[in-house]
């Protein structure tokens, strides 16, 4: 099963729009504004909403929902609101919609869920799926003939582009950590999600080896990761670590930003993978905030190879793009928006998008044929003659120096001399 449309109305920044999906991977690109992030916004309210439908009592049956059914406008974790009419591109009209469509072989079930607001100010969201029941009755007589749930029949994992986990994490069972999950807090549970990968029959060496051989994908490195609670059952919190042949031994709270953001990744998808007969969709936002240029296209490789799952994946890096085949790469703009409708682009016009993401750099190394060296704050002897050596080893250094007068926010880099690379 996949998604194979998404369409929304009046919602965000969206009047009337939609999506037609690629089955297994794919990749937005476009200006900072435009929307992309709320795309995977509307998947995830949808889904919120999806799961308040599903009958308490019996859980392979939908609620014909009327004006009884809601959400509570303090429990949107999983959209930027800070009023009610925030979630409307036009709060006067007061209701919007979102509809996926579901493909599995043959079939197509167009879920659509309708969202109003109330008077009274940012309390609830009322939600109906009545105008088109029939199309959740058909969907859910589907998925009895399946190993899953309803509600496991599409799982939603949302990565954000900054990887934090706290330093004591408490054992929780699956329904906690599938919670989190579908509330945008998987970060909370990642040690969680690590012991779930766990194969307990296997040597004390081997127990993790399917997230290790990806994370070694990835990085280059090969990780050892291990559990060091001697007592699950009465212990509070989840005690892991990670070493390497780079470093000793860490607490997994220690490790950086970009390690946490792949482990975050690929422990979420091998849970997913164990839990899951349906729809596996992993929403992924600017993998490359943390993660070393070079390994990103890595990252991209290895969600690739992982068939059973359909990856949306938004970024401004050319290099991503760089990995996405025919039918994968879409891009978002104010005249795509206008007309209505973004579909994948065509293999001529790869290279227009490609080039404008690069177009920084592509004009700067036009300018001349020396080596260009982009350093952050005020360009000093020292900084020029470490990246003169490590770039031209055995070479005197000129003593020719053009300043280009571009700037760039200190405030959000960080690293040093030592960390110049060839562009």
């Amino acid at each position: 099963m996949h998604i194979s449309k998404i369409k929304v109305t009046n919602f965000k920044s969206y009047c009337d729009f939609e999506i037609n999906c690629n089955e297994s991977f794919n990749v937005i690109v476009g200006e900072n504004n435009i929307g992309k992030s709320t795309i995977f916004e509307a998947i995830s309210v949808w889904k919120y909403a999806y799961d308040s439908l599903i009958q308490s009592r019996n859980k392979n049956k939908f609620y014909k929902a009327s004006t009884n059914y809601y959400l509570q406008f303090a429990t949107l974790n999983q959209i930027r609101l800070v009023d009610d009419d925030d979630f409307f591109y036009d709060p006067a009209q007061g209701e919007a919609s979102i509809e996926l469509t579901i493909q599995d072989g043959g079939e197509c079930f167009a879920l659509k869920i309708r969202f109003e607001k109330p008077g009274i100010k940012n309390s609830y969201f009322r939600i109906f799926n009545n105008e088109d029941f029939q199309e959740f009755e058909r969907f859910s007589n589907h998925i009895q003939s399946k190993q899953c749930s309803l509600k496991n029949a599409i799982f939603i994992y949302q990565t954000r582009p900054i990887s934090t986990i706290y330093k004591d994490e408490p054992f929780y069972n699956n329904a906690q950590v599938e919670k989190k999950i579908s509330i945008g807090k998987s970060h909370d549970v990642l040690r969680n999600k690590i012991l779930r990968t766990e194969s307990s029959s296997a040597r004390v060496s081997e127990r993790f080896i399917n997230l290790e051989r990806r994370l070694e994908n990835v990085f280059n490195v090969k990780y050892l990761i291990r559990v060091k609670n001697k007592n699950r059952s009465d212990d509070e919190y989840v005690k892991i670590t990670v070493s390497s042949d780079r470093h000793r031994e860490l607490d997994l709270s220690t490790m950086g930003s970009g390690f946490l953001q792949v482990a975050e990744i690929f422990s979420t998808i091998e849970y997913i993978d164990n839990h899951v007969d349906g729809i596996c969709l992993i929403l992924i936002d600017e993998p490359d905030s943390h993660i070393h240029t070079d390994l990103q296209s890595n990252l991209i490789d290895e969600l690739k190879s992982q068939e059973s799952n359909q990856t949306f994946l938004i970024t401004h890096n050319d290099r991503l793009t760089n990995k996405a085949d025919v039918g994968e790469l879409y891009f978002l703009n104010s005249i795509v928006k206008e007309n209505g409708v973004l579909n994948p682009l065509e293999i001529d016009d790869f290279s227009s998008v490609k080039s404008g993401l690069a177009s920084v750099l592509v004009a700067l190394e036009s300018r001349s044929e020396k080596p260009l060296v982009l350093t952050e704050g005020k360009t000093d002897q020292r900084i020029l003659t470490v990246a003169w050596n490590k770039l031209n080893p055995g070479v005197d250094m000129p003593f020719e120096i053009i300043s280009s007068g571009i700037q760039i926010d200190e405030s959000r880099r960080t690293g040093s001399a030592e960390c110049v690379r060839k562009l």
